[in-house]
């Protein structure tokens, strides 16, 4: 089976829903892959004038989609098809229920779903995200895993530092949650944006501006205790569990808002906690700073639970998936 992955994003999307699954299923006897950028008109010239180029593309047994509600793109899918090539596109997030702090714009949601109606599966990460693209298509739902290899379980830093990171994006949503709630006095470890100096703490605030993907584990070797605040709405129970994980990979305690997906990831107290007020986040980072046999417990149990999330025990997952659709 061959199988091409074209991309269209460089964010941490493209590392955990088109890089890991492609290095991995390439490690299998039976399938070769292959990720390819997108250029949209690019693609459209190759369909329309560049036959000699097309074979490139339908090589391939299944082709594989990161996001695609561009018209071009949904040409592309509808072309392949009509040749007989298995389209599948994979969606990591909900974009037709919009989160409220960055509403989503109508023609976004009117081209995925008819990009989801041309394809012949969707995957996505979340039971959340195969209710709402059940309603158009078959989804098949491929849980975001790690390579727990590119994360360091042993670190610990003095004074004990609480942190999170994200996109700029996310700094309303961010500062709605936790604004008043940090603990006075609370080393907080911020990246992502430089938006983040905003936010007002009475402590020690420490902010990093954008970073990579790739940077993500040297990032969390300056936190001790993950954060994971999300608004309760039904964007955020279709984001994954990703961060926790990747918190869980190095053995950081984390807190979380208990959307769907962290109410199933966290056993409350023993890898984690759930913060559904204001409060519970003062609560428990306070428990987490005081405490370090809590933290070392907590973070070691963490770490278990990302182990069985490693792309490398799971990639059968994406194996099922394709060879049923190819």
């Amino acid at each position: 089976m061959k199988i091409l992955f074209i991309a269209n994003s460089m964010e941490g999307t493209l590392k955990y829903r088109v890089n890991l699954p492609a290095k991995y299923l390439k490690a299998g006897v039976a399938v070769e892959t292959n990720v390819m950028s997108m250029q949209v008109k690019i693609y459209v010239n190759i369909l329309g004038r560049m036959q000699s180029q097309i074979k490139s593309i339908t090589d391939y047994d299944v082709v594989i989609f990161q996001y695609a509600n561009d018209p071009d793109l949904i040409f592309l899918i509808k072309r392949l098809n009509k040749l007989g090539i298995k389209t599948v596109i994979d969606l990591d997030d909900d974009l037709i229920n919009s989160n409220p702090f960055y509403p989503i714009k109508k023609e976004t949601t009117e081209g995925i779903i008819e990009a989801i109606k041309s394809v012949d599966l969707v995957t996505v990460t979340t039971e959340s995200l195969a209710e709402t693209y059940g309603k158009y298509n078959q989804v098949k739902i491929l849980p975001n895993m790690i390579d727990i290899s590119e994360f360091n379980k042993d670190h610990e830093n003095n004074p004990v530092t609480a942190g999170w990171y994200s996109s700029g994006i996310r700094f309303a949503e961010m500062n709605e949650i936790l604004s008043g709630w940090i603990p006075d006095g609370a080393i907080l470890y911020l990246a992502g944006s430089e938006i983040f100096k905003k936010f007002k703490h009475n402590g020690i605030l420490n902010v990093v501006d954008r970073f990579n993907p790739a940077d993500i584990p040297q990032i969390l070797s300056y936190i001790d205790i993950g954060l994971v605040p999300l608004s309760m709405c039904k964007f955020n129970n279709g984001k994954s569990d990703l961060k926790g994980l990747e918190y869980g990979a190095m053995s950081i305690p984390f807190i979380a808002s208990p959307t769907e997906p962290y109410k199933k990831l966290i056993k409350h107290g023993i890898n984690g906690f759930l913060a559904k007020h204001g409060r519970d986040w003062t609560r428990y980072i306070n428990l987490l700073i005081n405490d370090s046999k809590l933290r070392y417990n907590m973070g070691r149990q963490a770490r278990k639970v990302s182990e069985s999330r490693s792309i490398k025990k799971n990639i059968n997952l994406w194996e099922e998936a394709y060879q049923n659709h190819s």
